[in-house]
């Protein structure tokens, strides 16, 4: 007999992949960094509930890195605002195993908490 959960888990990931699709389809339409950003995250947390862990830290970063290239945003709050991405990125890099980027995301996030610090 077939074990129902695994096959639930398949038919979610099939489908958790086409949305991730979809949503990166959408990502490179949109020409403007809050549109991208919100896509971005949400890029990430699909990929994180697929246990795709290694791919979601990258969108998570790509997201620090895009609230970090605002213009119209003083630093403290772009450091603020990017240090939640990278703790989940730092996460994301904890489940994968993956001691080399999780030290380098671990000092990234130093550098944005005395940012935040010196506001």
């Amino acid at each position: 007999m077939p074990d129902i959960s695994s096959s639930f888990r398949f038919d979610n990931m099939k489908s958790g992949n086409a949305t991730v699709y979809l949503l990166r389809e959408q990502f490179e339409k949109f020409p403007s960094a809050p549109q991208k950003l919100d896509v971005c995250e949400s890029i990430a947390h699909c990929l994180f509930q697929l246990e795709q862990y290694q791919d979601a830290a990258g969108w998570y970063e790509t997201a620090g890195r895009l609230i970090l290239a605002s213009n119209t945003t003083p630093p403290q709050l772009k450091a603020m605002s990017a240090l939640d991405e990278y703790e989940s990125a730092l996460e994301c890099y904890r489940k994968d195993k993956d001691d080399e980027r999780f030290e380098e995301c671990s000092t990234l996030i130093g550098q944005l908490r005395r940012a935040c610090a010196s506001a």
